[in-house]
């Protein structure tokens, strides 16, 4: 969990607070992650929009640890003894930034990394 905090405060004008027993990371005010710890398990809200059908292919295997919620907003559950996919998170919690934080903040990032699409071309 210290590392996806460290993680979600190298944005832009990321600033920590708390909202309903968890961790809120808003960038000029716009929250892009959520982060609840507790006695046994840990939570990570984010909203994805290229990554959905990524997340809702994982809910469906594991419900337990993923769930898709209204408007694109994903709720990822683990054990402390558990550890997600490497990366998962991160990417998440990029992507989050960038659907939710102001242009401005976004345009002092670097490229967004390409993601895998579901998505077939259609030939003309």
């Amino acid at each position: 969990m210290e590392a996806l905090r460290d993680f979600a405060l190298s944005y832009p004008e990321v600033a920590a607070g708390t909202v309903c027993n968890r961790t809120s990371f808003k960038a000029r005010g716009k929250a892009f992650v959520f982060m609840g710890l507790y006695d046994d398990y840990y939570d990570v809200m984010i909203k994805l929009r290229d990554s959905l059908p990524t997340a809702t292919k994982f809910a469906e295997k594991s419900p337990e640890c993923f769930k898709v919620g209204a408007h694109g907003w994903v709720t990822v559950t683990f054990r402390l003894d558990q550890t997600p996919p490497p990366g998962l998170l991160e990417t998440w919690i990029d992507e989050s930034f960038r659907l939710l934080a102001h242009k401005e903040l976004i345009a002092m990032l670097p490229q967004a990394p390409k993601r895998a699409t579901t998505k077939k071309k259609v030939k003309s």
